[in-house]
């Protein structure tokens, strides 16, 4: 089963699954951002979260850390079965800032409806449309969604947490053309904060992703007037960002 825990240091969280699970989400992650320019809006939001399905098959091949978990099994269950087996199961895993996470929780929400739109016509209940309703892929992902948010209940002070649902949730907020070079400043602003700092900011990074205010629009502006000077979709703009490489989860 699919694990999300905070970070020791509050800088992200900590992904964690076995085989069968990584490759589940895997393959549902896939499924539901669709093939190359099939939402040609969400193009740039949809390569974030290959960047998650790159690490998540990294994981798969051993490439990154493991841990063991205890799976229920003593002594006494392998004395009345009669056979011999491990007392703990191994899990991969992988790590994820939280302002990454929490953009792609949030991100998910539109792919959903993206894919819902795909397999019916009834646009005014899309979600609940037989052939959604069983849809093993919107399992998966909401599967996924699920964890990340109990991962911030059990994170941060239930008031915020209440208050935090309201940006995470609302349907007010969609991803149509959003430029993810905002998600890379959250995530360098994050690293440069003190750990206790970080826990009180989680909350705040999912507002400001959320809505999407003053200071994304900002970042959007230089973004267009670059890609103006150099006449290139603002798509192709890079900005000059570069992560440490030496910090603690």
């Amino acid at each position: 089963m699919l694990k999300v825990k905070n970070t020791p240091n509050n800088l992200g969280v900590e992904i964690l699954g076995d085989l069968l699970d990584f490759e589940k989400l895997y393959e549902a992650l896939h499924t539901i951002i669709g093939d190359e320019e099939q939402y040609p809006y969400y193009n740039l939001s949809r390569i974030r979260i290959l960047g998650l399905c790159y690490d998540i098959r990294h994981a798969i091949q051993g490439d990154y850390e493991y841990e063991f978990v205890e799976n229920g099994i003593n002594s006494e269950i392998l004395k009345v079965k009669g056979f011999i087996a491990p007392d703990k199961n191994l899990y991969l895993k992988i790590r994820v800032f939280w302002p990454e996470i929490l953009f792609i929780l949030i991100v998910l929400n539109d792919f959903i409806i993206l894919h819902a739109k795909r397999n019916t016509k009834d646009y005014f209940d899309i979600l609940t449309d037989r052939k959604n309703i069983w849809d093993d892929s919107i399992a998966q992902v909401r599967l996924f969604q699920s964890v990340i948010n109990n991962c911030i209940k059990d994170t941060i002070p239930e008031v915020t947490y209440k208050r935090m649902l309201g940006y995470i949730t609302s349907k007010q907020h969609e991803f149509k053309g959003y430029l993810p070079h905002y998600i890379d400043f959250l995530n360098l602003k994050f690293i440069h904060m003190e750990k206790e700092i970080r826990l009180k900011n989680i909350s705040i990074m999912a507002r400001r992703i959320a809505e999407q205010g003053k200071e994304y629009e900002a970042m959007v502006d230089d973004l267009k007037n670059v890609a103006r000077e150099h006449d290139c979709p603002v798509e192709h703009i890079q900005i000059n960002m570069e992560y440490p490489e030496d910090f603690e989860w």
